[in-house]
C-alpha cells in the first residue's frame, strides 16, 4: 500500500504540533482532497517518517499532530556528488529526479564546451529551485530521506580544477575513456561527472586526466545525457551501496 509522503523542514517529535502552509497544505485539500482525522506520513533526515493526523485542513493551511516514529534515518553507505552536465527541456529534470531516487546526496550542474544551455544568475536562481522541488517530491515517493544539496552551475573546468576532497573518488564517464571501474572503491565518498548533451571535448577530457580523474566508459553503448548518469549510478549502487 502506498502512503502519502510529506518532507517537512521543521524537526518531528512525537505528539508535536505540526503546521502546513502553502503548497503542502494545498496538496493535501485539493490534490489529495484528504480530511479532517486522515493520516499522512512526515519526514526528515534528521529525525525520521512519522505518521501525522490532520486536525484541521483548509485550501491554504494545515494543522496536524504528529504520531509514532515510524523509521529513523539510516547513513548512506555511498556519499555521491553527481556533476550533470546542463541539458535541454526536460531532460535534466529528469536526470536530476531519477539521480535522486538513486539516492545522490549533491548534485553539482555545470557549463561545458559542447553543452548548449546558458542561464543567467535570475535563470540560474530559478533552475535550482525548480530542481529542488523536483528533488524532493522524488525522495517523497522513493521513500527516502535526504534532499541532495544542490551547487550553483559552473564552468566543467571549476569543477575538474578544485581541490581533491582527501577520502573521495573521482570518476568520470565518456565513451573515450580508457579506465576501469575500480572493483572496489578507494573510499566511501564519490564525486562522478556525467557528460553535456555532445559529449566531453578532448581538453576537458585531458584536464580532467591531469586532475587526477579516472576516465571511464560504460561499455560499446553511447549512452544519452540523462540516461548516463542513471545507468552509472545503478551500477555503482549495486556494487558498493544500498541496492544489493
Amino acid at each position: 500500500m502506498r502512503h502519502t509522503r510529506l518532507h517537512c523542514e521543521t524537526s518531528l517529535r512525537e505528539d508535536a504540533a505540526l503546521r502546513l502552509d502553502g503548497d503542502a497544505a494545498h496538496y493535501l485539500s485539493n490534490v489529495l482532497r484528504l480530511r479532517q482525522g486522515q493520516c499522512v506520513r512526515v519526514f526528515n533526515a534528521d529525525d525520521g517518517e512519522f505518521v501525522a493526523c490532520i486536525e484541521m485542513l483548509a485550501k491554504k493551511q494545515a494543522e496536524l499532530r504528529v504520531g509514532r516514529l515510524l523509521r529513523r534515518p539510516e547513513a548512506p553507505k555511498l556519499e555521491i556528488e553527481l556533476c550533470l552536465g546542463l541539458s535541454r527541456g526536460d531532460r535534466m529534470s529528469w536526470a536530476i529526479q531519477k539521480s535522486t531516487e538513486l539516492g545522490v546526496s549533491r548534485i553539482t550542474p555545470f557549463f561545458s564546451a559542447r553543452g548548449e544551455v546558458k542561464l543567467s544568475r535570475d535563470r540560474s536562481a530559478n533552475r535550482l529551485r525548480h530542481w529542488r522541488r523536483i528533488a524532493v517530491s522524488a525522495v517523497e515517493q522513493s521513500g527516502g530521506f535526504r534532499i541532495p544539496a544542490f551547487s550553483e552551475p559552473v564552468a566543467l573546468d571549476q569543477v575538474l580544477q578544485n581541490p581533491a576532497v582527501p577520502d573521495r573518488e573521482r570518476l568520470l564517464f565518456d565513451p573515450a575513456g580508457g579506465d576501469s571501474l575500480p572493483q572496489a572503491p578507494a573510499a566511501d565518498r564519490l564525486q562522478i561527472i556525467t557528460g553535456p548533451e555532445g559529449g566531453f571535448a578532448e581538453p576537458e577530457l585531458k584536464l580532467a586526466a591531469r586532475c587526477g580523474y579516472a576516465v571511464i566508459a560504460l561499455g560499446p553503448r553511447i549512452l544519452r545525457t540523462e540516461t548516463a548518469p542513471l545507468a552509472v549510478l545503478a551500477i555503482l549502487q549495486h556494487r558498493w551501496g544500498d541496492m544489493t
